[in-house]
């Protein structure tokens, strides 16, 4: 029986190339601390490959790809992969070049850290998202997206343009993560009651949106949770998404504040702290298999008031 292959992309082979770069380069020590950009950049020099520290951080970031392949031959020797390993990123380097990547389009409405994370997102194993105020963007229908966007223009100043491609954008993540081939992201959701009741656009934007909610509740790989508003138990003011990846690259949690500013970060005392805050919120939210009752109940109270 021939198996079906997982749909990938140029950017999410770069990203997993940079997230693994960059996870090697750290498991490296020199005296002692983890191997530094600039070692790593002086060490390529000396070796005759000239690449700065700030070339070593765009690659990192997926801002830019490894140029040739002796570059990549170059910075794995110096991480010291081994030759499986290598044999495998060689074909991601190869991919990057010769795959057409999904988020070209988009490159121009996103940050660098933005396009990085985005890479990755449709890789990861699982996936662990709480919001507190909105439906998350991985769960909402084009109609809510663009009804958010829409209320949000005259104070970001944005365009009809930029407002389309976002809407665009966010449905292309969703159909990536939720039904990808052969295997789908395992998606954990916490909603606050809030979020959910919030009303976004119309009341037809509304049903069709907890329609959706509830059909997405029903997949095998969703979980879905509504924390209510009458919960005495422990919730977080921001909403945060904890992606896990496949080793040996790092996973990572993803974080905005209530400034608006959004942190990425993988290391493994954050991580840790966010896990906890996410299973101690999911022990007083609804069980999953209680969310397509609620949202009918919902929905049913909407359409008499």
């Amino acid at each position: 029986m021939t198996r079906k292959r997982e749909e990938r992309s140029g950017s999410a082979n770069r990203a997993e190339l940079a997230a693994f770069l960059k996870a090697s380069r750290l498991s490296n020590y020199v005296d002692g601390k983890p191997m530094t950009r600039k070692y790593a950049s002086d060490m390529l020099n000396e070796r005759g490959y000239p690449i700065s520290e700030r070339t070593l951080v765009a690659i990192e970031g997926t801002e830019t790809a490894v140029r040739t392949k002796p570059i990549l031959q170059a910075l794995m020797d110096l991480y010291e992969i081994d030759d499986e390993q290598q044999e495998r990123l060689l074909g991601l380097w190869s991919n990057d070049r010769d795959r057409r990547d999904w988020t070209v389009a988009f490159r121009p409405y996103m940050t660098a850290s933005m396009t990085a994370y985005v890479g990755l997102e449709g890789e990861a194993v699982e996936a662990l998202v709480y919001h507190p105020t909105a439906i998350h963007g991985l769960l909402q229908t084009p109609e809510y997206a663009l009804a958010t966007y829409q209320a949000e223009q005259i104070l970001a100043d944005t365009t009809a343009g930029f407002i389309a491609k976002h809407v665009e954008l966010r449905a292309e993540r969703k159909r990536r993560i939720l039904h990808r081939q052969p295997k789908p992201v395992r998606l954990r959701v916490i909603l606050s009651e809030a979020a959910v009741r919030a009303h976004v656009g119309s009341r037809e934007i509304m049903l069709k949106q907890w329609e959706d909610l509830a059909f997405l509740s029903r997949l095998p790989h969703v979980d879905i949770q509504v924390l209510p508003l009458v919960s005495t138990g422990y919730r977080v003011q921001h909403d945060f998404t904890i992606l896990r990846l496949r080793p040996p690259l790092r996973d990572l949690v993803q974080a905005d504040t209530v400034w608006g500013a959004v942190s990425t970060t993988d290391k493994p005392r954050e991580l840790e702290r966010f896990t906890n805050m996410f299973n101690e919120m999911s022990s007083y939210a609804l069980a999953p298999a209680d969310t397509p009752e609620y949202l009918h109940n919902l929905a049913e109270e909407r359409v008499t008031t």
